[in-house]
């Protein structure tokens, strides 16, 4: 069996199409190919839902001036996103990381917290240039990668604030915990990886 599995394997693979970083969702526009892209791209999902739950956590004495300093930060990143080259992929891990832990401890001063959300829009963001997209549809993706991270903010930080339990507040630290813990491995790997090493 394993040798009749063998030829179909190959075949599969080798119908395979070149693979780009952000190759968008056929079909569906370029303002919703970008609306997507920060739940598809998972670096930025992981960055993104970190900095939410930090700020739900703290809200609102920390979301009063976390979510302003996002938008702001994420209006001027989008605005240079096509003027720059591509991000490797760290940033947003390491945002993720460092946000991640900061969720997981429950404790940080309101200036990290702004630093953080800052950080995280300007990695996210700098790194979301639309591929295989019309040049003169790129600014409608990326004004949808704008509102798709400020909704996973700003509804994560949301339900952040609302849940208040004591259980729910241990709940949110340990999902801080896995945030980091996933982006930890991830920025491992790619930094061990033989391509970043050669590079």
């Amino acid at each position: 069996m394993r040798t009749a599995l063998a030829p179909a394997v190959a075949i599969l693979f080798a119908s395979c199409g070149a693979a780009t970083a952000h190759s968008p969702v056929k079909g569906i526009g370029a303002f919703y190919n970008g609306l997507l892209h920060p739940l598809l791209v998972p670096a930025h999902l992981l960055a993104l839902v970190a900095i939410g739950l930090l700020v739900g956590q703290h809200a609102p004495r920390q979301s009063r001036a976390a979510l302003p300093a996002f938008v702001a930060a994420t209006a001027a990143a989008l605005t240079l996103t096509c003027a720059l080259p591509t991000l490797p992929r760290w940033p947003p891990l390491a945002v993720a990381l460092a946000a991640g832990l900061a969720v997981a401890s429950g404790r940080l001063p309101g200036p990290a917290s702004w630093l953080l959300a800052v950080a995280a829009t300007a990695a996210v963001a700098l790194d979301s240039q639309p591929d295989v997209i019309p040049a003169d549809q790129a600014w409608l993706a990326l004004i949808g990668t704008g509102l798709g991270a400020a909704l996973i903010i700003v509804y994560l930080g949301g339900l952040a604030a609302w849940l208040d339990r004591p259980w729910h507040r241990i709940a949110i630290r340990a999902l801080g915990s896995w945030i980091a813990a996933g982006a930890m491995l991830v920025l491992t790997l790619d930094l061990l990886s033989p391509a970043s090493s050669s590079a």
